[in-house]
């Protein structure tokens, strides 16, 4: 039989070709979105209008009231119902909303924020986004920890891209803050299968923000100062490991399951031989690492273990994903002696060579520690990592 002629359309809007969904194009808002529940890619444009303007005044205004209404005063009051019950007695609203209405049509703007930078394909964090993407959301609108975590996130992300903006800073900060003590409060409560999807989705998310670094400023490194909370940046990057062991009875249940796969494929951390074969033998030499040396009786070995195998890795190929794991394995008593210091391990650490604000300010400002330290082989290692991250030596 004869194929029928059809019309292939390729303007449906994202979300539908993100689900592999027929869109049937109805603007600003297609049916299908309206019915998933989720703002409609057509609409995009109305939220750029609205980081000049009054959130709320660009939603009244916008095409949105002229058709799909229905589904979005919906999904407004969906967040502000659930946003409120998040406040604390302090803030009874956020920065840039005036409470009532303003805060949820303030919160739908930035959960499409959150939802575009999911939304974008990279093969960096591929398979992190798509369970943002497709399984988080239903739950954040019910769950007051995730979404203040989400709509964290997503406004220390604009932070980024409109830096001229102090409001939105505001925001984010606010939404930052609200977000982690929310997540202390959830942590208070039994930890369970009931629960561990929205404790771990937060935790990766809290990860992710805590890391964002708006300048390049190695005064404010940990390196350079005697406040502990300095280097919370990293210790919280320890916090899904332990979630993760909390959880593992049930861990095949999670939305997380085959993200967690993918990760624990990464060889190299389950290297847990003796002795110094394939580890950079200048650390080695440094971190007094021999070919007797185990990870009981030497505290460096099992961190350049997993340190190791990432240096080898091509620079201009950085797998973002094996590198947040690296932090997240590090261990309590790593940790205890990088805060203490330790110039060996802080010369490991520097080696670290992504780049972003984050990376770059603790990068020089461990240089900078480290080159007074007067040892001419911690010396010697430091002209890479220096080099990378723009550090001049003050001893040249």
């Amino acid at each position: 039989m004869t194929r029928r002629t059809h019309h292939k359309s390729r303007s449906g809007c994202r979300n539908c070709k993100s689900r592999r969904v027929k869109c049937d194009e109805t603007r600003p808002e297609c049916t299908r979105c309206q019915v998933y529940g989720v703002t409609c890619d057509y609409n995009l444009a109305q939220y750029k209008d609205a980081r000049q303007q009054s959130v709320a005044a660009a939603s009244r205004n916008g095409p949105l009231h002229r058709n799909g209404s229905l589904a979005f005063d919906a999904m407004t009051a969906n967040i502000d119902a659930v946003l409120q019950v998040g406040l604390s007695d302090e803030h009874r609203h956020l920065p840039g909303s005036s409470g009532g209405d303003n805060l949820g049509v303030l919160g739908l703007d930035i959960l499409t924020h959150f939802s575009r930078m999911v939304a974008v394909y990279t093969p960096r964090f591929a398979h992190l986004k798509q369970v943002f993407r497709e399984r988080t959301f239903y739950i954040a609108l019910s769950e007051p920890c995730l979404l203040y975590a989400m709509l964290a996130a997503a406004s220390t992300h604009r932070t980024s891209v409109l830096p001229s903006d102090p409001s939105q800073s505001m925001v984010a900060a606010q939404l930052r803050h609200d977000a982690a003590r929310m997540y202390r409060q959830e942590l208070q409560s039994p930890i369970g299968r009931h629960n561990m999807d929205v404790l771990m989705s937060t935790c990766i998310l809290i990860g992710m923000f805590s890391f964002f670094k708006e300048r390049i400023d190695p005064s404010e490194s940990w390196v350079l100062s005697d406040d502990s909370s300095a280097m919370n940046w990293l210790s919280v990057q320890g916090g899904l490991r332990c979630l993760i062991e909390l959880v593992n009875p049930w861990l095949n249940e999670s939305i997380w399951s085959d993200a967690f796969k993918v990760a624990s494929t990464y060889e190299f951390y389950d290297d847990h031989r003796m002795g110094r074969e394939d580890l950079d033998p200048d650390l080695a030499d440094l971190c007094d690492i021999n070919d007797e040396t185990t990870e009981e009786t030497n505290t460096y070995h099992w961190p350049l273990r997993m340190l190791c195998p990432l240096l080898r890795m091509p620079r201009h190929q950085p797998e973002d994903s094996r590198i947040t794991n690296f932090m997240g394995r590090l261990e309590p008593g790593f940790l205890v002696l990088l805060g203490a210091k330790d110039p060996p391990l802080m010369c490991s650490s520097v080696h670290e060579w992504w780049v972003d604000a984050r990376v770059r300010s603790e990068c020089q400002a461990i240089c900078m520690y480290l080159e007074w330290h007067g040892d001419q082989r911690i010396v010697d290692l430091l002209e890479f990592p220096a080099t990378v991250c723009g550090y001049r030596s003050k001893m040249d």
